[in-house]
């Protein structure tokens, strides 16, 4: 492990003290806004921001990284991410604050897209799984002490913004002073919606509500817990309780779904992401003990969602599809992410802090209703057409050229589409009444076809 692991030892480095930094901040922004009396719905405008620059990051970078190198253009998204923590300390207002969280994720979209391409790059097909789960593991473990730190100094003053930018800028250092090469530029992904769509509705519509739910925890959960009267120590353990509890259930999750079946976990686990937020949303504050319960349970189940679902798309494609499904898929969980905060702000705004989880149980119930629908409508996926599960971050497109699904040689070579190019499907998508594509629509190349290599049903899922 420590040889695969040691070429990329800088990038992972640079990956652990930016996730502490952006840690920070995911904890100390909506705390720091509620103490400037800024209402739900302009915390909620930040939040939404946020995400929202994150997807305009995965459109522009690639473009940005091109033109300059991996490293100059590192340089430049950090030194914007360490200027805007100061720049909220100096500018307490809710329009520049959102003006400055957009600008935050398109930066820290740059930075994940650096890393990424550079770490795909590096890594070959024996050593994809074992780089992805090394960078997984660091970005959930730094993340979550950033957040700890936070709850763990006084909201008063600017300490907390100037570690998060000292941080922020300290991350360069790995990346300016590797003797690595950095690889060519990453190119942009495709992205085809309705083809996703089409491909698999389940996955599709439970990444955009689970990008709802989650969405809407990261930026108002610290202010419900504060509003149930933890302080901000609690606050931070009761949001990142959730974070790691996610985490350590993601194998667990997806290894039954490898087994069960993807559907039938996403029902169960948006069940009881379901069921424990309603606890919390009719009264479950009374008691401190149940709050960080839900606070568990509801992490671990509604965390794995999304990777469960990519999994789940990934089951109806070739490898050399995996990453235009993945793409779509983060495009559709960053959409939900974007709104969710957007919508809970307005709701919370009218019906206090306990209608954030009502809202978040909503959006779970929802999908259990879409993948029961499903269920009855389309048959199970057989055994043979599983992929094994992987967990994937959701960050940037370029993060799945790691995943091993995609070790087919077509899959990373392959050129990549503009967001902008229009899509000429490999094959017709005639579905047959039964749902299942005609014979000679069920492979992508005669040569698939002469190997045997059937694709599967557009609309099986």
């Amino acid at each position: 492990m420590q040889g695969v692991l040691r070429p990329v030892t800088a990038l992972l480095l640079a990956t652990a003290i930016a996730m502490a930094g952006h840690g920070i901040l995911v904890m100390l922004l909506p705390l720091k806004a509620s103490a400037a009396n800024f209402s739900s719905f302009e915390i909620g405008l930040m939040g939404s921001g946020y995400f929202a620059g994150l997807v305009a990051g995965c459109l522009i970078a690639p473009a940005i990284i091109g033109r300059v190198g991996h490293i100059r253009a590192f340089s430049a998204f950090t030194a914007c991410a360490t200027a805007v923590p100061l720049l909220h300390a100096l500018a307490i207002d809710p329009i520049a604050w959102m003006l400055l969280r957009i600008l935050q994720g398109l930066c820290l979209a740059g930075l994940w897209l650096v890393i990424e391409s550079w770490l795909s790059a590096s890594a070959d097909a024996s050593t994809r799984g074992r780089v992805l789960g090394a960078y997984t593991l660091v970005q959930l473990a730094m993340q979550t002490a950033g957040m700890q730190l936070a709850g763990t100094v006084q909201l008063d003053g600017q300490q907390l913004f100037s570690i998060a930018a000292i941080l922020l800028s300290l991350s360069t250092l790995p990346i300016a002073l590797t003797g690595a090469i950095a690889p060519m530029p990453p190119k942009r992904n495709k992205l085809r919606l309705a083809w996703l769509l089409k491909i698999s509705p389940v996955a599709t519509l439970a990444s955009l509500l689970v990008g709802f739910a989650i969405g809407s925890f990261w930026i108002l959960a610290p202010l419900f817990a504060q509003n149930a009267g933890l302080s901000s120590a609690a606050s931070a353990t009761f949001v990142s309780s959730a974070l790691l509890a996610g985490a350590v259930a993601q194998w667990p999750l997806g290894s039954l779904s490898d087994v069960f079946g993807r559907r039938i976990i996403i029902t169960g686990a948006s069940a009881v992401a379901m069921i424990s937020s309603l606890i919390l949303g009719l009264g479950g504050t009374a008691n401190l003990w149940l709050i960080f319960a839900c606070s568990i349970i509801f992490g671990a189940a509604s965390l794995p969602i999304y990777t469960i679902a990519l999994a789940h798309a990934n089951d109806l494609v070739p490898s050399k599809r995996a990453i235009t499904v993945s793409s779509g898929m983060l495009f559709m969980f960053s959409i939900g992410a974007a709104v969710g905060p957007l919508v809970a702000s307005v709701i919370v705004e009218r019906a206090g802090f306990n209608a954030l989880f009502l809202t978040i149980a909503i959006a779970c119930g929802l999908i259990v209703l879409v993948t029961m629908v499903r269920i009855q409508i389309r048959p199970r996926i057989p055994t043979r057409h599983r992929e094994d599960f992987v967990m994937v971050p959701r960050t940037t497109p370029e993060i799945f050229n790691l995943d091993p699904r995609t070790d087919d040689p077509i899959a990373t070579s392959m050129p990549l589409q503009s967001f902008t190019e229009p899509y000429q499907p490999a094959v017709p998508d005639v579905i047959a009444p039964d749902g299942i594509l005609p014979e000679t629509a069920r492979y992508d190349t005669e040569a698939e076809r002469d190997e045997g290599r059937e694709r599967l049903p557009a609309a099986v899922s």
